[in-house]
């Protein structure tokens, strides 16, 4: 699998394990990205190796395996009694997860067969691996690997296989008096997860000693250091190692505005402007463009009738709609009561709800109009005229906006900044520019020349993105509908030349999070679509895409899964 189809394979799976987590543990905040499990923007650590995967060669069996496990966490496991009894040496910790992990698996509930099944071929699956390693051939390795298939086997019932009773067998007989006590107490407390922490966490010290204790003396005989090396950095490699197709958008705290107690700041609004982008490209070159893009999208092999039916789909909620007479089941309709005197066999004297889908659904489209995405602008037009269509087609309100910069360097805000002897701290030190495309009133048939403007190169300059999102939820917020999703397409972070230099590195991208935050409280749907750019670490919903490759229809129901993740029903 290339780097390409590993990143979409992952974007999928992220979706569908988030929605098992959120199914499972009523954690309506729970997300994945990149194969990690997140509460809003909080990472949930694992420790537990059994469910720390790579991307590679790993089956989506795999993936929602992990999710259940972790599903079964923050439903099952209280956080601060496990605080309470968690050891502080990072082995024992370790191991102390690990023992956790095995209690909650084994207490699945029995209506949930396929969560117990598919925990159960997760740490199976983790025992093979272990088994055929490297690792089992230090006297580290085989200590660990029999503690902890021995503590799985214990709690769970499970058998191992033969094999791996066979390698176990001398070093179990060897601790049985050490650690009898602690397996016995494991199982007979497993559904008491204080009393059980008190056990897991003695068991998990005594095994961490052994350990230490095994690789001093494997430091001595010179025989294995390779090996422990090997089995610890498998095991604590911190979560922060990621194995990555696209590109990550670059992320930081910003040290001016954490100074400055999250406040944003701008040197001066008088050169800012919000102007339709049809407007700043003549109306010959503007119909040139719209054939040039019906000529691509005329080679595009999607159905665009096929593809609003589907965000139809997406986007439709049931709704009342008045009554249905003249039923044989449902309320007694009174007013029909004459009718029945009059004609006793009569049974069409029932009245139902009438119901019926409907779709009320505002989406925004906001693009970065930087200098970097110029050279995608072609596929772009493609892209954005066949999704408006089709949203349109389905029912649903559609606006498509553009952020960008009214100059390069600066320009007049920055000569104002420095006529003023240049005070420290200016904030945002540009002029921006806000372009409308095709506003939500505007119809795609009515609005396709002034789309066509997103193959004007000179509109391209740099990007304000926190103010630019801003503005455009202030937008969909005036917009009548009750559900809302703002979509920000964009191939880096935050980038103003002159806001930069006289700040720091990451004051955009601090102010962008921050704008971010605050639209999702606001009850809108943001998700985030990078052009070769992986892009969570601003939205907790986004996708990569590949515009250096045709436009097919898996890039369009890429897009609509995305969509889709936030409308569930």
């Amino acid at each position: 699998m290339n780097d390409i189809a590993q990143s979409i394979f992952q974007q999928h799976t992220d979706e569908l394990c988030g929605a098992a987590v959120r199914a499972i543990s009523g954690r309506t905040n729970a997300h994945f990205r990149k194969g990690r499990l997140y509460l809003d923007d909080d990472l949930v650590p694992v420790l537990a190796p059994h469910l720390r995967l790579e991307a590679d060669n790993q089956s989506f069996r795999d993936f929602r395996a992990v999710a259940d496990g972790m599903a079964l966490r923050l439903l099952a496991s209280d956080p601060t009694i496990y605080e309470q009894a968690c050891p502080q040496d990072e082995t024992a910790r370790l191991l102390y997860d690990f023992f956790e992990q095995v209690r909650l698996e084994a207490t699945v509930a029995p209506d949930w067969p396929g969560v117990h099944a598919n925990v159960q071929a997760r740490f199976r699956a983790w025992a093979e691996a272990f088994e055929h390693s490297a690792l089992i051939e230090s006297s580290l390795g085989i200590l660990l690997f029999t503690v902890m298939l021995t503590v799985w086997s214990r709690v769970t019932g499970g058998v191992p296989s033969e094999a791996q009773q066979d390698l176990q067998e001398a070093t179990r007989a060897g601790m049985a008096d050490e650690i009898g006590e602690e397996l016995y107490a494991l199982r007979r407390l497993r559904n008491d997860q204080a009393a059980y922490a008190v056990v897991a966490a003695r068991l998990a010290q005594k095994i961490s000693a052994n350990l230490t204790a095994e690789m001093a003396l494997d430091r001595r005989q010179k025989d294995s250091d390779k090996n422990s090396r090997s089995l610890f950095s498998l095991l604590l490699t911190p979560d922060a190692q990621l194995e990555e197709g696209f590109d990550v958008a670059p992320s930081g705290q910003s040290r001016i505005f954490d100074q400055h107690q999250s406040s944003y700041r701008v040197f001066t609004r008088r050169y800012d402007r919000v102007e339709l982008a049809s407007s700043r490209v003549r109306l010959a070159e503007l119909k040139q463009f719209r054939q040039q893009m019906d000529q691509d999208r005329a080679s595009l092999s999607v159905g665009v009738a096929q593809l609003a039916r589907l965000f139809r789909r997406i986007f439709r909620k049931p709704q009342d709609d008045g009554w249905i007479f003249g039923q044989e089941e449902g309320i007694l309709d009174g007013r029909a009561l004459g009718q029945l005197v009059a004609s006793p066999a009569e049974t069409r004297i029932f009245r139902q709800d009438q119901v019926i889908d409907r779709v009320d659904q505002a989406v925004t489209v906001l693009l970065d109009c930087s200098g970097s995405m110029r050279t995608h602008a072609r596929r772009l037009s493609v892209l954005l005229d066949t999704l408006l269509r089709a949203l349109g087609m389905a029912g649903v309100q559609t606006e498509l906006l553009g952020f960008t910069t009214g100059a390069w360097n600066g320009g007049r805000a920055m000569k104002d900044w420095q006529r003023q002897g240049k005070p420290a701290h200016p904030g945002r030190l540009n002029e921006i520019c806000h372009l409308l495309f095709k506003q939500a009133d505007t119809s795609w048939s009515r609005a396709r020349l002034d789309i066509a403007a997103l193959l004007k190169h000179d509109l391209y300059r740099e990007g304000v993105d926190g103010e630019a999102v801003l503005w455009a939820s202030q937008r969909l917020l005036e917009q009548p509908d009750r559900r809302r999703t703002l979509i920000v397409i964009s191939d880096g972070c935050p980038m103003d030349s002159a806001t930069q230099h006289v700040n720091d590195d990451f004051y955009l991208a601090s102010h962008l999070q921050q704008v971010i935050r605050q639209t999702i409280s606001q009850g809108i749907d943001v998700v985030g679509l990078g052009v070769g750019l992986d892009l969570s670490a601003y939205y907790p919903r986004s996708l990569a895409v590949d515009l250096q490759q045709a436009l097919t229809p898996a890039v369009f129901y890429d897009i609509a899964r995305l969509l889709a993740g936030g409308h569930r029903r």
